[in-house]
């Protein structure tokens, strides 16, 4: 018998078998290497032609430098909850937790002072903080022009007022007010709609304020308890505020 270019005379039963299954194992793992190049070359060749080469040898690269196959540890803590923040103190008041009215009123010099108190009729506590929002209508219902502008020394006891309006907590049956001046000189009724006019005291006539609490949208309706004219000027309206109201001008 011949192995590795020398001839040997096996007479050896046992050991002739053992050289068999060699040459047999031997010969089967040279099949498996022949047919996995074959299978390597058939992919590469089947994802060349689809792909281009350059493209899939990206592809690949991308594929094993992907955080699924990829063995880089994160050692960055992970939080236990999302951290956020939220405002302190009770919600905004909206208008159907509060109750107004014309609490007390003054005209000197040709212009009305008056003071609207809002009460919490609802069996929670709310916040206003800043000033309201004002509009005006008719005794039919019709919105009229009412220009505002916010003065933050209005209904402020000493003429001088806080750099900004403070927050005010209202408890239920609680009330907070502000403060607001229009010109009452009327020498002319306008209606909603009409053209200029050169009266320089021309007015309009209302009988509602709405009153649009802050940072909301709906407003309630506070009626006027005389005869309501405000010069085409509109208002000065100050910001919330709690306790008793300072006097009017005047008083």
């Amino acid at each position: 018998m011949v192995e590795n270019g020398h001839i040997t005379k096996m007479t050896n039963p046992e050991s002739v078998q053992q050289m068999v299954r060699r040459r047999v194992q031997r010969r089967r793992l040279w099949r498996r290497v022949r047919f996995g190049a074959l299978v390597v070359t058939v992919i590469v060749a089947a994802g060349g032609a689809a792909f281009g080469i350059d493209r899939m040898v990206v592809a690949l690269r991308k594929y094993y430098a992907s955080p699924a196959h990829s063995t880089k540890v994160n050692n960055t803590p992970l939080s236990s909850s999302p951290t956020t923040t939220t405002a302190s103190g009770p919600p905004n008041c909206v208008s159907g937790q509060l109750s107004g009215t014309v609490s007390n009123w003054r005209a000197i010099s040709g212009t009305t002072y008056e003071t609207v108190s809002l009460t919490n009729i609802s069996l929670s506590p709310c916040t206003l903080l800043g000033y309201p929002g004002l509009a005006v209508n008719s005794a039919n219902g019709t919105a009229l022009p009412a220009a505002t502008q916010d003065v933050a020394t209005m209904g402020a006891s000493t003429g001088s007022a806080p750099a900004a309006p403070e927050r005010v907590v209202v408890a239920p049956e609680g009330r907070a007010w502000f403060e607001l001046s229009y010109p009452d000189v009327c020498d002319i009724v306008l209606t909603p709609g009409s053209g200029p006019t050169a009266s320089p005291n021309a007015c309009y006539e209302g009988k509602w304020l709405q009153i649009t609490p802050p940072r909301t949208a709906s407003p309630l309706l506070v009626p006027e308890p005389l005869r309501f004219t405000y010069g085409i000027a509109g208002f000065d309206v100050g910001p919330f505020s709690t306790g008793s109201p300072p006097p009017l001008p005047g008083n």
